[in-house]
Formats: C-alpha cells, structure tokens, sequence
C-alpha cells in the first residue's frame, strides 16, 4: 500500500473515530436529555394527579375508585396511572409483593422519584415516576406513573438521522480534505524518491522542486544539497579512477590487485598482455585466473600481511623470466585488505646481463689467440731470433698479421657498439642496386679467382631503392666474405638482384657445407659461428653477420638466411624501393632467391 493511500485512510480513521466519540457523545446526552425530560413530564403528571385526589384521600376514599378515576388523566394509549396506598401497595395485588423500587424511594425520600427499568408486566422498558400524596407530613398514598420507553425512542429517531446524515456529510467532508493533505504530503516525497530513483541510475542533476517551508520543504534542500555532493564526490571517483586507469595503463609492468579473500579487484593492461588476464578474471580467485601458481601462492601471502619478492620463470612465452613485488594492502587498524603485485618482465635485463657476460668472456677469448701469438714471437724476437733476417722477417709478419686482427675485431666491435646505441647516421638516397652490386662483384672476382671459386652475378635493371650506399655496399662485402671464408675451393657463389613488390632482394648463395638446422637461428648473433674451427682457421670472429642484420633493419629492411647441409647457403636481405610504400609483413619464403 501506498504512503498516500495510508495517509488518506489513517485520515479517514481519525475522522471516523472523531465523529464515532462525538457522535456517541451527543446522542447519549441527547437521550439523556430527553429521557429525563419525559421523566419530568411523568412527575409532573404524577403531581397533578396526586393533587387533585389529595382531598379524596383525606376523606378516606377507596383507592380502586381514585385510581378509575386517575386513569382517566392519561394523555395517550399506553400510560399507565395508579394510585397506591401509604405503604405503597396496590389493591388487589398480593401484599406479600414488594413495591416498585421507584415507590419505595418515594416513600423513603417523601420527593417525586423517577426510574427506567424493565416492566414484566407489559414486557418492555418502560419510564416510571412516583409521588408521594401527604398532608402535614403524614403519607396517605402516592401516585404511580409509567409510560413506554418506545415514544422516547421515536422521538430521538429524527435526531439519529439528523446525526447520522451530518457524520456522513463531515466524513465525505474529511475524505476530501484527506485526499488533498494526503497527496500534498506525498507529492515532494514522491518527487523525492523519483530523483533517487534517478541519482541510484546515475543521473545526478535532477533537483527536487522544494514548495514549502516545513519538514518535507527542508528534506528536499537537504536532498538536492546531498544529490550535488554526491555528484560532486562521483566526479572525483571517477577523475580519479580515470587518472588511476591512465596511470596503470602507461606502467609498462603488470599489476594486479586482490582483496583479503584472494579475488581480483583491478590490473592493468600489462597484465593482460604479459599474465594472459582477461576482463572477466575480475572478480574470480586469482588462483583460477593466474597461469602460474607460484605468483597467485605470492598475492595470497601478501593478502595475508606478509611481504613477498620473488624472481620467477612463467610456463609457456618462451620462458619469460619476471621479478614479483608483492605487498599488503593495509586498511583500518593496520589490518590487511588486500594486496597489490607488481610483475616486472627482467627478460631481456637477464638476456642483456647474460649477452655481456658472454661479450665479456668472447672478447677475452678472441683478444687471448692474437696477443698469444703476438707475445709469442716477441719473446722469440727478443730471445735471438731477431739476428736471424729470415725467421725475424717471418715472425714479424706474423706479428703484423696478429695486430691486423686485433684491429679488425676492435674496429667491428666499435662498429657494433654504435649500430647498438643508434649512433650512427645514415645518407639516404636513391641507389642503383644493380649498379652497386656489380660494382662490389667485380671487385671480389680477383680474391674468388685466387680461390678457384666460380662468383657469378644476375642483375634487375629496376632496382633502385631508397638507402646508404655505402652501408649496403658493407652489407654486401660482409656476405661476400662470409662465403669466401666456407666456400670450398672449385665451389660457385652466386650474387642476384630480384624485386619482389615494393622491395628489392639481395641473395648471395654458395656451395658450401650449409649451417646445421640448430645453428641457422642464432647466425645473426654476435661471436656465433656455425662452425668454430673453420672459422678460427679463417679468421673470423662472428661479427660481420650481426653488423650486417643491424645495417638493413636500420634502413628499413630485413635479412634472413636459409641453408641445405652439404648442398649450401643462401644469405638474402631486401630494401624499400624508391616511391613505394616498405612492406608492413616480413616476408617468408617467397623472398628465398632461386638456386
């Protein structure tokens, strides 16, 4: 039921109680008024009659006769008129009966009584009234008058309608007025709970129209005050929120947070990428969303007020190693409310740690052969040898030879370092790469000839692409000398310039004895050689190549290699040609040169 539907009928209850007391009220002092007014009339009578046998009385008339002729002052059929003797007993009755109680009271008082009771005789309420008949203070009878309640009650019957016709009226009256108090109190409070029906959906700028001063006047301001705090205090949450979104989303490590009973609150987009959280993890136990148990086993002790930190290795992305900084979430009373951890990928920290060791230790190595040799024949030199011209000549250009070397690793290392640290510049121009090509074959045709190595080139007259000559000029050399170097002799390296779409391909292809499947992945990396004792013997270090793939990536293009064991190698890398847009996919194996 409604609030206005409750008012109005609480309304009308109070109304209906109200004239229910006033009318009982008044209709009870209005038959009492009547009743006594009748009862009045019949001492009255009673009086009337009493005097006018008082002097038969005194003569000592018969009571049967006075009382015919009483009877005959009755005003109305029903009235009953009787004349009674000192001791208030009627003729012809039994004397043993006591008289009427009104009689008696007569009698005892010496004053007109008056009662309403019960008469058996006629079976109905009647109205009795006695007077007593004296003479100087001596009792000669009493005069005893009754009449039947009925014509009091059809008297009062008009004054019932009257009072129930004016009821009806003054309630229909109180429903109206009812009706309108009722829904003048509702109406603000329905305007209230419709505006926070709307602030609970979110819509905080619908105020409450405040018409009056009373309480429900000053609920409504206090409403619309609150409803603009609340909008006010939301706005914060949510620039804050927003602020906290952009400040997780720019953190490039994975955060997740948890509450004390191990479900997840929040985490930022690293997680998604690096812990493979989805948005319908919020709100699941960690333990069910997290891949790795070992991290959900760190938030859970975090959540429990404990402090974790720990390097761990994740199943599956090739062995991603990350750091887990987990830490409690400290509510009131210092109690934990949770717990926040914070996933730092160290892969490449580990991977660039594990590369400068292994730098470190293939330097110390590289530099050990060249400076054995060097001090070797030094000491030779210094020990007699340098009075013996043809030995000396001979350990000198080995010495030479050593210092070359160590040049040359220098050189490539400085080369590398800069490639690394993004210091080097680069001419971009348009270049002929049929021309260049040719250029630098040529050129290398007298070392392949003194090698009994067939070196052949096919060209592409519409090569002309957009980079460095003289840093493709380089990468060129390097794959050339690449394949001098495990090239057998009576062998054939081929040199062809295709285009392939937007790109020109570069493929220098010999008939070595190839790279073993394990090794071919690792070519590019610095100090790696495929084959350690072939290329210690011809002197290389495992630089060029890595030189070589920084060189192209630099110029927007890419290297690959691919390699048939005991059949050969095929070193390819591509540029952007001129005016054409570089090729957003890697290529795969339709940039793999023809044999």
């Amino acid at each position: 039921m409604s609030l206005r539907a409750r008012l109005f009928l609480s309304y009308l209850v109070v109304v209906l109680l109200a004239l229910v007391v006033a009318g009982t009220y008044v209709a009870r002092s209005v038959e009492r008024r009547y009743t006594e007014s009748y009862a009045y009339a019949l001492q009255v009578q009673a009086r009337l009659v009493a005097e006018g046998i008082r002097p038969d009385l005194r003569r000592g008339a018969d009571l049967v006769e006075l009382e015919r002729r009483a009877r005959r002052f009755a005003w109305r059929p029903g009235v009953y008129i009787g004349v009674r003797d000192a001791r208030g007993w009627k003729p012809g009755t039994d004397p043993a009966q006591p008289p009427p109680p009104e009689v008696i009271e007569a009698l005892d008082r010496l004053r007109p009584t008056s009662t309403q009771r019960w008469d058996p005789s006629t079976g109905e309420v009647r109205l009795f009234a006695a007077y007593p008949v004296t003479d100087r203070g001596r009792v000669m009878g009493v005069v005893h008058v009754s009449a039947p309640r009925l014509w009091v009650d059809r008297q009062l019957r008009p004054i019932w309608w009257a009072l129930l016709t004016a009821g009806t009226l003054a309630l229909l009256v109180g429903a109206f007025f009812g009706l309108r108090i009722s829904r003048s109190v509702t109406r603000p409070i329905g305007e209230l709970e419709r505006s926070a029906e709307a602030l609970s959906r979110g819509e905080y700028g619908k105020a409450v129209e405040v018409r009056t001063r009373d309480e429900v006047g000053r609920l409504g301001l206090v409403f619309n005050r609150l409803s603009e705090r609340l909008r006010e205090t939301v706005e914060d949450i949510r620039a804050e929120r927003n602020r906290l979104e952009a400040v997780l989303a720019g953190i490039r490590d994975a955060v997740v947070a948890v509450d004390p009973g191990g479900r997840v609150l929040l985490f930022n987009r690293a997680a998604e990428e690096m812990l493979g959280l989805r948005p319908e993890a919020a709100g699941r136990a960690v333990e069910e969303v997290l891949p790795d148990p070992p991290l959900a086993r760190l938030l859970q002790g975090a959540a429990a007020g404990r402090e974790q930190c720990e390097e761990l290795v994740l199943p599956g992305n090739g062995g991603r190693v990350v750091e887990v900084t987990a830490s409690p979430i400290r509510g009131e009373g210092g109690r934990p409310a949770g717990a926040v951890a914070v996933v730092r990928d160290v892969t490449e920290l580990r991977r660039s740690e594990r590369l400068r060791r292994e730098l470190i230790a293939n330097v110390s190595h590289e530099l050990r052969t060249p400076l054995t040799s060097i001090k070797g024949f030094a000491e030779t030199l210094l020990g007699g040898a340098l009075h013996d011209p043809q030995h000396a000549r001979r350990f000198l250009e080995i010495i030479e030879s050593e210092a070359n070397r160590l040049m040359k690793l220098v050189d490539d290392l400085l080369e590398l370092s800069r490639l690394e640290s993004k210091g080097v510049t680069f001419q971009l121009q348009p270049v002929d790469l049929d021309r260049l090509c040719r250029t630098v074959v040529e050129r290398y045709a007298p070392h392949a000839e003194e090698a009994r190595i067939r070196l052949n080139y096919t060209g592409h007259g519409q090569a002309v692409v957009h980079a460095d000559p003289d840093r493709v000029e380089q990468i060129l050399t390097n794959l050339l000398d690449n394949a001098l170097k495990f090239t057998p002799e009576g062998g054939e390296i081929r040199v062809r310039v295709s285009r392939e779409g937007t790109h020109a391909v570069v493929s220098v292809e010999d008939t070595g004895r190839g790279i073993p499947p394990d090794d071919l992945p690792h070519i590019f990396e610095r100090f790696y050689r495929a084959d350690r004792s072939r290329a210690r013997r011809a002197g290389g270090f495992g630089l060029g190549l890595a030189i070589a793939k920084h060189l192209v990536e630099m110029q927007g293009g890419r290297i690959w290699a691919t390699s048939r064991p005991q059949e050969g190698s095929t070193f390819s890398f591509l540029l952007p040609i001129v005016q054409e847009a570089p090729l957003e996919a890697a290529p795969g194996d339709a940039h793999r040169p023809c044999a």
